[in-house]
């Protein structure tokens, strides 16, 4: 059995495929396991944010979409 986060890093390698359907599903999974995993409810809310208004397939926005984005800080690698 998958744990959440198993489900989760299948479902990001299916967005990156462009395999939106499957990635829904691998989120919903990791949701099944833990229905307060915030990771899963966010990408659920980007997969519908990129689908657009105009998709009869959009799934509704969770109010995950509204939680603040932490800063990434991107270290620069420096050569001699």
């Amino acid at each position: 059995m998958k744990t959440k986060e198993e489900h989760l890093y299948q479902g990001r390698l299916n967005s990156i495929k462009g395999e939106y359907k499957k990635a829904i599903e691998e989120y919903k999974k990791a949701l099944e396991i833990d229905p307060n995993y915030k990771p899963a409810k966010v990408n659920l809310s980007l997969i519908a944010y990129m689908k657009g208004p105009l998709n009869k397939d959009r799934i509704p926005s969770p109010k995950y979409m509204k939680l603040p984005m932490k800063k990434i800080h991107v270290k620069k690698e420096v050569k001699p």
